[in-house]
């Protein structure tokens, strides 16, 4: 080998995810290990890769970028993404579509409620990540570093740190993957509810499941990227269901009521007036009042359902709907997310009743209690659209011969969980939506017109 050739590291090529210049310090010599490699080469191949069909230079098209879908797990404060936070092109042609949306879930059915994990303040940096490629253990043959650089299509010239954003939760429970896929950190329930919905009614409105990986000790759940075949996708994230905490949650709380400071300052941290006076005085509430007074400050307990978070095209992100709690603030914020476009909306409508239609013939959902289960909303500047059901980490099954009506409202014991009335709830607030949508247009139209008229009689 060459006398020139020297180690090259991500920060030398401006990358960030390929895992060789991410995690830990021990991971980084692990990546770094023998293979080095020549300059030359390194910058040819961040630069190119060979067509499979004519084995020639190819362009990397921006669409090969993975495009993930993170689930805000707990509200977040609203955070305003820049431009240039997700525009990484070097010549104004490749740009990140930034994802943003719900295939995360809290990674196992016993996690603590996300409200108690994630407050306001704690949420406000959580904005943007990087997501990191699976960290090379040394053993992987000498081309890895190449394919791993080939797989982005990033020249060496691009310094910039690639990020993708996160409304809330937790960082760290995805990896990127082959293209259109992602993993997401195992949850033993998520994997169960995806090997069981193979053969149900609901499998074409969930995420393709590719089975379970394992790399460097961890496991991962191996999914299809539901924003990849996207360009800038708008994408919300809708919190299904009357609550958002499993009953035997509730009673693990109940079992040691001692009063926390830590939930007491999330409380007046949303609502000052949220304690009660002995509260107050002993700066702690338990958790199973935490929790409970967590829901009744939004929509997911008036209408069966909340607005988590929101990616619009132009890069903001907003996760400020705490208190987004009247349908008519609901119906506001739909309004701003598609930009008054009725055949967005048109569309959203007719995949949510196909959706109910499914649920209401599916074994899997009679047979399950889902919380924290989210739909997902996605569309873009082409008037593509469409709605998913995701995150299973929560979802749990029924005792045998158990089912649930998903409608009937919730008391403790009966572990409904209200996903059918949100539903309906949800169709009626799109189909509002569109008839205030359809009224403006009409107000527009005929003022067009009349303004037309008294410029023709003018003449």
């Amino acid at each position: 080998m060459p006398k020139e050739c020297r180690r090259k590291t991500s920060k030398d090529f401006g990358l960030s995810g390929t895992g060789i210049n991410e995690g830990p310090r021990s991971e980084r010599r692990a990546a770094g290990k023998p293979n080095d490699i020549c300059d030359e080469l390194l910058q040819k191949a961040a630069q190119i890769a060979p067509s499979p069909e004519t084995g020639a230079p190819a362009v990397m098209d921006a669409r090969r970028v993975p495009q993930v879908t993170i689930t805000p797990e707990g509200g977040g404060s609203s955070r305003e993404i820049q431009q240039e936070d997700w525009d990484d092109a070097v010549d104004g042609k490749l740009r990140r579509k930034l994802s943003n949306s719900s295939i995360s879930s809290t990674g196992s059915s016993i996690a603590e409620s996300e409200d108690d994990l994630l407050s306001d303040n704690e949420s406000k940096s959580k904005g943007i990540i990087t997501l990191e490629h699976l960290v090379d253990t040394g053993e992987s043959k000498p081309w890895w570093k190449i394919k791993t650089i080939v797989h982005w299509p990033f020249s060496a010239t691009q310094r910039r740190k690639l990020n993708w954003v996160q409304l809330a939760g937790h960082k760290g429970n995805f990896k990127a993957a082959d293209e259109g896929t992602i993993l997401k950190k195992f949850s033993e329930n998520e994997m169960q509810c995806f090997e069981k919905l193979k053969g149900d009614a609901l499998l074409s409105f969930v995420p393709d499941y590719h089975g379970v990986v394992e790399k460097d000790g961890e496991s991962f759940i191996h999914m299809t990227d539901l924003l990849a075949n996207f360009d800038l996708p708008n994408v919300m994230d809708c919190k299904m269901g009357v609550r958002t905490y499993l009953e035997e949650e509730l009673v693990r709380a109940r079992e040691r009521p001692k009063p926390r400071e830590d939930l007491y300052k999330k409380m007046v941290e949303v609502d000052s007036n949220g304690p009660n006076a002995q509260e107050h005085s002993q700066r702690g509430v338990t958790k199973p009042r935490y929790m409970q007074w967590r829901e009744t400050l939004s929509s997911t307990h008036t209408l069966g359902f909340r607005i988590e978070g929101i990616k619009k095209c132009d890069g903001t992100c907003r996760t400020d709907f705490k208190k987004t709690r009247s349908k008519q603030d609901v119906i506001q914020v739909f309004k701003d997310f598609v930009g008054g476009n009725n055949s967005i909306l048109r569309s959203y409508l007719k995949r949510l009743l196909e959706i109910r239609q499914a649920l209401e013939t599916s074994e899997f959902f009679r047979q399950h209690e889902v919380i924290g289960s989210s739909l997902l909303f996605i569309h873009d500047h082409t008037g593509k659209a469409q709605v998913w059901i995701i995150d299973f980490g929560k979802t749990t099954a029924l005792p045998e011969g158990r089912t649930l009506n998903h409608v009937i409202p919730w008391l403790e014991g009966n572990r409904e969980d209200g996903y059918l009335w949100g539903l309906e709830n949800l169709i009626h607030t799109l189909e509002s939506v569109s008839n205030e949508v359809t009224r403006e247009e009409t107000c527009c139209s005929v003022t067009k017109e009349n303004s037309q008229t008294t410029e023709a009689d003018g003449q």
